[in-house]
């Protein structure tokens, strides 16, 4: 009997701990104010850049998958620091800012996922969220 109770509590410790680790789960604090009743099919990619004397507006390249796959999704060119670019969620994104310095030209790349996570518990019940799409493509 007590060989049962071990191997009982060692099954459901061990379930508790794959429930928790769901990854379409999201388990910190989230804002309330960004959480969906439903599953929303889109989100915001926002990426980081440098705008300077040098590069007032810079060029902006969004691209599905990787920068070498070559799947152009959006293009335009930007004078604040953090635009959002709506985009659909449950993919892996890369984004270019191209800036001048003297002759040179430099392109900066950084890539991320856009996801959706369901907030369990929180903001008065279940809720989603997008996770994911910041990009740092300032100047170091």
């Amino acid at each position: 009997m007590k060989r049962f109770f071990v191997i009982a509590s060692f099954a459901l410790i061990s379930g508790l701990l794959l429930l928790q680790c769901n990854k379409e789960n999201i388990y910190q604090e989230v804002d309330c104010s960004l959480c969906f009743a439903s599953p929303p099919d889109s989100g915001f990619v926002r990426p980081e850049i440098a705008i300077n004397s040098e590069n007032m507006r810079v060029p902006v390249a969004v691209y599905e998958g990787a920068v070498e796959e070559n799947r152009l999704l959006f293009r335009d060119t930007f004078s604040i620091p953090v635009p959002r670019i709506g985009m659909p969620v449950g993919k892996d994104y890369a984004v270019t800012a191209t800036y001048l310095r003297g002759n040179d030209t430099i392109i900066v790349v950084d890539g991320d996922r856009l996801e959706v996570k369901k907030a369990v518990g929180q903001c008065g019940g279940t809720c989603y969220v997008v996770t994911g799409g910041f990009f740092d493509l300032r100047l170091k």
